[in-house]
């Protein structure tokens, strides 16, 4: 490479990370979804005060992200700056990476920035702060890239690293990273068998370094093994299985057989679904030339791709969550111009900027949606200039405009007032040891007390945690709050709602058993139980 194409390259990762960061970190500041917005918020500060997911809280994914944000807190202070730096880093992160992966694959920097600005802009901004989907997506990409370099480039250094980041993948949120996870070691074994190359102990060198990590959180932060287990894998199981199998307290919009239609598979997923076919229609007419190539280092990767590719648009119709997927676009439009350049270069230079063309189309569509109109945090028809300065609850919300999607979403001010009174009346309680359940989860951060929490989440019908008696892990987590409260002698909880009957499915006479509680009222969204001797 000349020095005058090397200049150019490091510029563009320099802008290609600003805009990353800038893009993210701006939109973040519009408006928020408490149950999504706020997940690692407190969780994060709480780590920093030594406290531990699975060990002082109910989790069921996002271990790593409250350790990461720990870290955030630590580095830049306890305040809604520092968790937004978070997610726009991350998005830093892939689409430096993305573009860092293509220009490793192909050499036409002008189009692999275009495509990286294009992923930027429809990765971590459609929800802004923090969350696992994004995490577990961000990761699960890296680890298909490093897994197609490694095969490509036949680089020791790709394959000692590949199951790291499969590992804080799968900590971050088990889906899409299982599927993912599991592609890639259907794909290592295939390889291996094929090529028999020295890459295998590079790569379990990766794995017992990995495995060294999860010890290393096990023992020096005494997690329960049985704990991490049912929290992580066995409950959640439980969760998929219900939408998968269309079970009656499924929740709907993650409700398989509900969403498995024309409009709601192609018609929603239909620019996803293009470039995959794009790209199995490539390999297809290469193999037609090469018959005897079908095992070819490039074609398998191919086919890997296409099921990466099907396994997110899965992961993604048995999500309750808005969709986050679309980013997926421009790394399959990569992914078929590297098809181009290796198989058909007559077609590269004609195809090229016809396809730019379509992502500028697809990106300027979803970013109006997702990004503009915020329709991932359920904000798309909710005026957003309604919207007003979160520094009036405190100085640590600084740059975030309120504004919430249901009860409150015409008053922000009456919400905001009504948080304030809130919080003053949980920092002037006296009791040593309280509770707090809400979605609300900065109470910790603003009143600087350590307030336990019991969840990372409460939803109702088995989606966050075992709410229903027919559930077989239902005995198991109410043993394991009553346990929590006798061994932190709790003698009041809170709860905080975002709308009146938030969490009217709670069911205290299950979780505090013999003991006798009283209801106090405080105001629209604030009561209390305080736990008495009968």
């Amino acid at each position: 490479m000349d020095s005058y194409s090397s200049k150019i390259k490091y510029f563009a990762y320099i802008i290609l990370a600003g805009f990353a960061f800038y893009i993210n970190y701006f939109y973040a500041n519009i408006g928020l979804y408490p149950i999504d917005t706020f997940s690692f918020f407190d969780s994060g500060y709480l780590v920093t005060q030594g406290y531990h997911p699975i060990k002082d809280f109910w989790v069921i994914s996002g271990v790593l992200i409250d350790y990461l944000q720990a870290l955030f807190f630590i580095i830049f202070g306890y305040n809604w700056n520092a968790y937004i730096y978070h997610s726009s880093i991350m998005n830093v992160l892939i689409s430096v990476f993305f573009f860092f992966f293509l220009n490793n694959l192909r050499n036409n920097i002008y189009s692999n920035f275009f495509l990286s600005i294009s992923f930027a802009t429809l990765c971590y901004p459609v929800a802004g702060t923090p969350f696992p989907y994004q995490h577990a997506y961000i990761i699960s990409l890296i680890s298909i890239m490093i897994f197609y370099l490694a095969v490509y480039k036949e680089d020791q250094k790709y394959w000692i690293i590949l199951p790291i980041f499969m590992l804080f993948s799968f900590l971050s949120m088990q889906l899409p990273s299982g599927l993912i996870n599991f592609l890639i070691l259907s794909f290592i074994s295939i390889h291996f068998l094929k090529f028999k190359k020295i890459f295998l102990y590079s790569f379990l060198l990766g794995s017992l370094i990995s495995i060294l990590i999860l010890l290393f959180y096990f023992l020096f932060l005494k997690i329960n093994i049985k704990d991490f287990f049912t929290q992580i894998v066995l409950f959640p199981l439980t969760i998929g299985e219900g939408r998968i199998l269309g079970d009656e307290n499924a929740y709907e919009s993650a409700n398989l057989f509900k969403k498995l239609t024309f409009r709601g598979t192609f018609g929603h997923f239909k620019f996803i679904i293009i470039f995959i076919f794009a790209n199995l229609i490539a390999t297809i007419f290469y193999l037609r030339k090469n018959k005897d190539h079908f095992f070819e280092k490039k074609v398998l990767l191919n086919i890997f791709v296409i099921f990466c590719g099907i396994s997110f648009i899965f992961h993604q119709l048995i999500t309750a969550n808005q969709t986050f997927i679309f980013s997926l676009i421009p790394i399959l439009c990569g992914l078929f111009l590297i098809q181009l350049k290796e198989y058909f270069k007559f077609a590269e230079k004609k195809t090229n900027i016809a396809l730019i063309l379509v992502i500028a189309f697809v990106t300027i569509k979803y970013h109006k949606d997702y990004n503009i109109n915020r329709k991932f945090m359920d904000l798309q028809n909710i005026n957003l200039n309604n919207s007003i300065e979160a520094k009036t609850l405190d100085v640590k919300f600084n740059n975030l405009r309120w504004i919430t999607p249901h009860h409150f979403k015409n008053n922000p001010e009456k919400e905001l007032k009504l948080l304030k009174e809130s919080i003053s009346i949980i920092s002037n309680e006296n009791k040593k040891e309280i509770a707090l359940i809400t979605h609300y989860q900065f109470f910790s951060i603003l009143t600087e007390k350590k307030i336990n929490i019991f969840n990372r989440w409460y939803f109702p019908n088995n989606n966050t945690h075992p709410a229903n008696k027919e559930n077989k892990y239902y005995s198991y987590y109410n043993n394991k709050i009553y346990n929590f409260i006798k061994e932190k002698n709790i003698k009041k909880i809170f709860i905080a709602k975002t709308h009146p009957n938030e969490f009217k499915f709670i069911n205290f006479k299950d979780i505090l058993k013999n003991s006798c509680f009283i209801k106090k009222e405080y105001n629209e969204i604030l009561h209390s139980i305080n736990i008495e001797k009968c």
